[in-house]
C-alpha cells in the first residue's frame, strides 16, 4: 500500500472516530437535561414557546392543539411534529396522539436538553 493511500486511511479513521465522539457528546449532553433541568437550559424564546407548550392537555383534539401551537411540520400516523420549534434549528417538539387527543409532548433540543410531559 502507498503511502498517501496509508494516510488517507488514517484521516478517514480519524473523522469518523472524531464524528462519533462528537455525536455521543451531543447525545449525552441531550438526555443528561431533562424535567427540571431542561427548563433551566433554556433560553427566554423557548421559555415563552414552553408557556404555549402548558396549554396543552388531554382532553383537547387535534384542531385545539394545532390553534395553540400553529400547524405542524410533519403529522404521521398518531405524531405531530413542529420543528425548530422554539426558535432553534436544533429543536423538535413531537405530540403523541390517542384517540386523538394528545398524550405525551416531547421536546429536545439537540446538545441541550429533553423535555417530557405525560398528559
Amino acid at each position: 500500500m502507498k503511502t498517501t493511500q496509508r494516510l488517507l486511511v488514517g484521516l478517514v479513521v480519524v473523522a469518523v472516530v472524531c464524528g462519533a465522539a462528537a455525536f455521543g457528546y451531543l447525545g449525552f449532553e441531550t438526555v443528561n437535561h431533562s424535567g427540571e433541568r431542561a427548563i433551566a437550559q433554556m433560553n427566554s424564546e423557548e421559555l415563552a414557546a414552553l408557556k404555549r407548550v402548558a396549554l396543552i392537555h388531554a382532553a383537547m383534539d387535534a384542531a385545539q392543539v394545532y390553534a395553540v401551537l400553529g400547524d405542524p411540520t410533519a403529522d404521521v400516523l398518531l405524531v405531530a411534529k413542529w420543528e425548530n420549534f422554539g426558535g432553534s434549528r436544533l429543536s423538535q417538539l413531537r405530540i403523541y396522539f390517542y384517540d386523538g387527543h394528545p398524550r405525551k409532548v416531547r421536546w429536545f433540543k439537540l446538545g441541550y436538553f429533553v423535555y417530557e410531559k405525560e398528559l
